[in-house]
């Protein structure tokens, strides 16, 4: 996997996805970040739909990061839909989330998520999550999904 993917991220709380921003660029990692406020949004952005068609400047991501509570379409239903979606099932998506719940670990699990992570309490912490995460997606073998449609 090249070191440029994007990297898309569903987050409806502008904190919480400042503060994961903060966490990736920590790492030192440079790779090209797009942010959408909730999965319907991210939904547009994959499909290349209104705002998002110029792929130029909203490069299909090869990992997605999303938040599991958010309004209009959570990031189980997000997760829902990516996995029966033809031509986007195969994207790794990681779930972050406040709730260590049991049933939502699980629901996400099944519907499959490739990693859950509750996020952690201290920003040290979220950096070192992260520097974890990108680690293993760089290195992992991945399908390249080409959606220049």
């Amino acid at each position: 996997m090249r070191d440029d993917f994007t990297i898309l991220v569903a987050d409806d709380d502008q904190n919480d996805a400042i503060l994961l921003e903060k966490a990736i660029r920590a790492n030192d990692i440079q790779n090209p970040l797009r942010f959408v406020r909730d999965g319907h949004e991210a939904i547009d952005y994959l499909e290349g739909s209104g705002k998002y068609s110029d792929r130029g400047k909203y490069p299909f991501p090869r990992v997605i990061i999303s938040d599991l509570k958010m309004p209009r379409l959570s990031g189980l239903e997000f997760l829902e839909w990516l996995r029966k979606h033809p031509r986007c099932f195969v994207l790794p998506m990681i779930l972050m989330s406040g709730s260590g719940l049991p049933g939502d670990v699980e629901r996400a699990y099944r519907l499959g998520v490739n990693s859950y992570f509750q996020k952690p309490a201290s920003f040290q912490e979220l950096v070192s999550v992260i520097g974890t995460a990108y680690r293993y997606w760089q290195r992992a073998e991945v399908v390249n999904v080409d959606q220049r449609a």
